[in-house]
């Protein structure tokens, strides 16, 4: 007996006025539904519609809505070849327990069990970010669990809307989808799930904010002002120099800087936030650096900067991060101080370093390949938007030549 499959519209409303596109199977004249996790308003369903045109063009979405639900026919279908490979007859039944079988585990469980695999892979602020924007799925989830199914467009759409309730700002709402879609995407490589991918139409945003950074006379101010070398305001000077000479290193890479990072008069070392491999040739001044703290006999499993301690042990992640925290809790205190005494309205932390080092750097006439390179980050399209949010300097200036002509 053949067996055919048909959308239909539950009903009853929900709380929002939409009904929930349900997935009928037919056999023998007997019929059973399941949920598709889709619902529309009334008007812009079409029962009667062929295949990929049920959602009316009145429905700002149909088009992706469209291609969703012909992908979860597909997936019946798909099951059920997949059953007649070993029997004879098959049954709707068996073609829904499948399909229900391959896809729907839950989200939540993938995301819990994995997070002791995260800890030992990633560094320890990728982990504990994940274990934060869990929480937060599950505080709007209420104790409800989260099916792969479940994941959908307008699940994404209902947990951005309770995001913006909260007052949360648009990068936190970015941060939170961001390391959901990171782990959506893991699960379905390694599970090889057959779910439609809801960040295909759900383009995630993120607002581009003004960073601070100094300009090459206020480094240059940095370098001249006089400190007494035995004080914590001189190291601090030191190291953010040093940061700055060296593409501006994170301040978590930085602490943790020993002696074997220093190889043939280059500095190399695996960044912690991206596992990126960064191999920079060291220029004078950040030599001269060095060489403030190098002993007459180095170890090189000795820690370059007096931050850290050589005769304890830092394994354990959890720790690490906490000192590294406290560490740079107390760098930031006294670039505040710096900042004062050279006259630098920015809010001077260690970070700046880093920022001021890209904006010096494209000001100097290099590719955004070469900075590309140099920051280490993943993409191009990172690299523009991190040029975007420094400045609009430039911009301004061709703005007003332009009208000066």
């Amino acid at each position: 007996m053949a067996i055919t499959y048909n959308l239909i519209l539950n009903n009853k409303a929900k709380e929002d006025g939409t009904h929930t596109i349900l997935l009928r199977v037919t056999e023998n004249r007997k019929h059973q539904a399941i949920s598709t996790g889709i619902s529309v308003p009334f008007k812009d369903f079409n029962k009667k519609a062929d295949s990929g045109k049920w959602i009316r063009k009145s429905n700002s979405r149909f088009n992706q809505l469209n291609s969703e639900l012909d992908s979860k026919i597909n997936e019946l279908k798909d099951a059920k070849t997949k059953l007649q490979r070993n029997i004879a007859v098959v049954t709707s039944k068996q073609i829904i327990a499948e399909a229900k079988q391959k896809n729907t585990d839950s989200f939540i469980e993938y995301w819990e069990n994995i997070l002791p695999v995260v800890r030992e892979t990633k560094s320890y602020n990728f982990f504990k970010n994940s274990v934060s924007k869990l929480k937060n799925l599950n505080e709007f989830l209420k104790g409800r669990d989260l099916l792969f199914t479940d994941l959908n467009y307008e699940f994404l759409t209902r947990y951005q809307a309770y995001m913006i309730k909260k007052g949360s700002s648009i990068n936190t709402i970015y941060t939170n989808l961001k390391t959901i879609r990171i782990y959506f995407y893991r699960a379905v490589k390694e599970k090889r799930l057959q779910v439609y991918n809801p960040f295909k139409d759900f383009p995630l945003k993120e607002e581009a904010g003004h960073k601070q950074r100094l300009t090459k006379e206020q480094i240059r101010s940095l370098e001249a002002l006089e400190i007494d070398s035995n004080s914590t305001l001189y190291h601090v000077r030191n190291y953010f120099l040093f940061s700055y000479y060296c593409a501006g290193i994170r301040v978590g890479d930085f602490i943790q800087l020993k002696w074997e990072n220093i190889e043939d008069n280059k500095l190399i070392y695996s960044m912690d936030k991206t596992s990126e491999k960064q191999v920079l040739e060291l220029i004078g001044k950040a030599e001269e650096i060095l060489n403030l703290y190098k002993p007459k006999k180095v170890l090189k499993k000795n820690f370059i900067f007096p931050l850290l301690r050589n005769d304890i042990e830092y394994t354990d992640a959890k720790f690490l991060n906490s000192q590294i925290s406290s560490k740079t809790a107390l760098i930031n205190k006294y670039l505040k101080k710096l900042a004062i005494k050279c006259g630098i309205e920015s809010n001077l932390t260690f970070h700046v370093s880093r920022h001021s080092y890209a904006d010096i750097l494209i000001k100097s006439g290099a590719s955004i390949y070469d900075l590309k390179g140099l920051l280490r980050h993943s993409s191009t399209s990172i690299t523009e938007r991190y040029i975007a949010s420094l400045d609009n300097e430039a911009s301004n200036k061709a703005h007003k030549k332009a009208m000066e002509d």
